[in-house]
C-alpha cells in the first residue's frame, strides 16, 4: 500500500516555477485572477471573436333488451301477462347460460392455446441460444467504446462559439480562484481534521482510511503539480491551459478510488459521529478559525466528488470562447475529450464497485447462493420482487418416451432476484431467510417476458416457462428489464 501511494504522488514535473517557490503559488495564482478579471494586458492577451369480455357484456346487454322489450309487450296485452313474464324469464336465463358456456368455451381454448405456445417455446428446435450468447459475449467483453468527442461537439454546437477575449479570460480567472479555494478546502480537511485526529488516535487508522479515503494523495497531486502548472499556464502570452489539462490528464484517474470509497465515508463519519470524543472533536474543529466559512466535514469530503464535473463545465465555457485559430485550440479540445473519458471511466468504476456490493449481500443472505456463483464481473443485478408461481410448464417424458408439455399449478409465494443473466428464485423462510430455490438462465429467448392477458408475467426459460402473479408496477417492470437486460 504504502509503495501504492508513493507512486500515486509522483506526478510528472510541470512547466514553470518549481518546487522552491510553491509555497508561493497561491498569492501568485490569486494575483493573476484578480489582474486578469480587471482585463490587465499582462495576464495574457485578450482573444477575438380485450375481446371476451367486451363479448360477455353485449350477451348479457342483450339480454337486458329482451327483458325489456317482453315487458311492453305485457303492458300492451294484459290478459298475456304471466305468460310473457314467463317467457321473459326462460329467455334471460338461457341468454345467461348461453354466456357463461361461451365463456367456460372460451377459456378452455385460451388454456389450449397457452399449452401451444409453451410447447413451441420449449422445443430447443426453436431456441435463441445462439443470438443470446453473442449478446452475452459482448456484455462480458465490457470493450464499450467511448468517444469524448461527442460530447465535446453536441455541446459546442449547441453554443454558438463567440470566442470573446473578455469571456475567455473571465473563465480563466474562474479557473483560478476555484482552483485555490479547492486546495485550501483540502488542506483543512487534512490539517484541521485528518492529521489531528490521527495524532489524537480519536480513530483508528482503518476508519480514517474508510473516511479520508486517498484524499492526501489528491492534496499532493493538486498542491504541488496542478495548481502551479495552471497557474504557469494562464500567466502565459498564449495561455495555453489546454496543455497542462493534457500534461497532468491521467492523474485525474486518482479521484476513481475517492468516487468508489464515498457511499462508505459517509456511513462511516455517520457512524463514528454517535461516539462522544469524535462529536466533540469534529464539533470543536468545524469552528477553527482555518476553515473556509461553516461548512460541516461531510460538506468537504464532498467537494473532491464535483470537482472533474466542475472542470468540465469551465473547459466547455473555455472552448466556446477560444478561437479556431488560437494556439490552445486543439490542445484544450483535445483536453476535454480526455477529460470527458476519465469521467465516464471513474464513474463506470463507481457502478460497477456498487454493483459488486449489492452481489456480496445477496450473496450473503440467500442460501445456496455461493455455489452458483452469484458473483461474476460481468453478472448485473437489476430487480428484486415477490410474486406468486401461478403456473410452471415444463417438458415431460411418460414411459414410452413421448415428449410432451406439463402445466403444473404451483401458487406459492418466492422472491425472485433480476440479474442481467440469469433469474434467481428464492425460497421464503419465515418471512425472513432465503434459500435459493431455481435459478433461470434466460439463455433461450433474446425477449423471453411478455405480459398475458390475464396480467401474469410469463417468462420463458429453456428448462421451463414461469406464470407470476404480482404487483401490477412490478410486473410492468420486470417485463421490460428482462427484456432489456442484454442491451449495455
Amino acid at each position: 500500500t504504502q509503495t501504492q501511494t508513493q507512486t500515486q504522488t509522483q506526478a510528472p514535473a510541470s512547466p514553470g516555477p518549481g518546487p522552491e517557490e510553491t509555497s508561493s503559488i497561491r498569492a501568485v495564482a490569486l494575483g493573476i485572477a484578480r489582474r486578469i478579471a480587471n482585463g490587465a494586458s499582462d495576464a495574457g492577451a485578450a482573444e477575438p471573436a380485450q375481446g371476451l369480455k367486451s363479448y360477455q357484456n353485449s350477451m348479457l346487454s342483450g339480454s337486458a333488451t329482451n327483458t325489456s322489450a317482453t315487458t311492453s309487450a305485457g303492458m300492451a296485452n294484459r290478459s298475456s301477462t304471466s305468460s310473457s313474464s314467463q317467457e321473459s324469464h326462460s329467455s334471460h336465463s338461457s341468454s345467461i347460460d348461453d354466456s357463461a358456456g361461451l365463456i367456460q368455451d372460451a377459456s378452455k381454448v385460451a388454456r389450449v392455446l397457452w399449452q401451444l405456445r409453451d410447447e413451441w417455446d420449449l422445443d430447443p428446435r426453436h431456441s435463441e441460444a445462439d443470438s443470446v450468447h453473442h449478446m452475452l459475449a459482448q456484455l462480458r467483453d465490457g470493450n464499450v467504446r467511448i468517444d469524448g468527442a461527442l460530447e465535446v461537439d453536441r455541446v459546442y454546437r449547441e453554443k454558438a462559439p463567440t470566442a470573446g477575449g473578455s469571456q475567455r479570460l473571465k473563465i480563466l480567472s474562474e479557473l483560478l480562484v476555484t482552483e485555490v479555494t479547492y486546495v485550501d478546502t483540502l488542506k483543512n480537511v487534512v490539517g484541521v481534521y485528518l492529521n489531528p485526529m490521527r495524532e489524537a488516535k480519536i480513530l483508528s487508522e482503518s476508519e480514517l482510511r474508510e473516511i479520508f479515503s486517498n484524499i492526501e494523495v489528491i492534496l499532493a497531486f493538486h498542491n504541488d503539480h496542478f495548481l502551479p502548472s495552471i497557474t504557469y499556464a494562464i500567466s502565459q502570452p498564449d495561455t495555453a491551459i489546454g496543455k497542462a489539462f493534457l500534461h497532468h490528464g491521467a492523474h485525474f484517474k486518482l479521484y476513481s478510488t475517492y468516487t468508489n470509497n464515498h457511499e462508505a465515508s459517509v456511513k462511516t463519519l455517520t457512524s463514528v459521529m454517535s461516539r462522544r470524543a469524535v462529536n466533540s472533536f469534529i464539533q470543536s474543529a468545524r469552528s477553527d478559525v482555518t476553515q473556509l466559512g461553516q461548512v460541516g466535514l461531510d460538506g468537504h469530503l464532498l467537494t473532491p466528488v464535483q470537482r472533474l464535473p466542475r472542470y468540465r463545465m469551465l473547459l466547455l465555457d473555455l472552448l466556446n470562447n477560444t478561437p479556431e485559430d488560437h494556439p490552445d485550440h486543439e490542445a484544450l479540445y483535445a483536453a476535454l475529450k480526455e477529460l470527458n473519458r476519465t469521467i465516464y471511466e471513474v464513474n463506470e468504476k463507481k457502478r460497477v464497485f456498487e454493483n459488486q456490493s449489492r452481489l456480496r449481500k445477496i450473496q450473503e443472505k440467500v442460501v445456496g447462493s455461493a455455489e452458483i456463483p452469484l458473483i461474476a464481473p460481468h453478472r448485473v443485478f437489476k430487480l428484486m420482487a415477490n410474486f406468486r408461481l401461478q403456473v410452471f410448464s415444463e417438458h415431460t417424458m411418460d414411459k414410452a418416451g413421448m415428449v410432451s408439455v406439463r402445466r403444473i399449478g404451483v401458487g406459492a409465494v418466492y422472491r425472485f432476484f433480476l440479474f442481467n443473466d440469469m433469474i434467481l428464485q428464492c425460497t421464503i423462510i419465515m418471512n425472513k431467510d432465503l434459500r435459493v430455490n431455481r435459478v433461470y438462465r434466460l439463455e433461450s429467448r433474446v425477449t423471453p417476458a411478455e405480459i398475458t392477458s390475464d396480467k401474469e408475467l410469463r417468462i420463458v426459460d429453456s428448462d421451463g416457462i414461469l406464470y407470476l402473479k404480482g404487483d401490477a408496477t412490478d410486473i410492468r417492470r420486470w417485463a421490460q428489464e428482462i427484456n432489456g437486460r442484454l442491451e449495455r
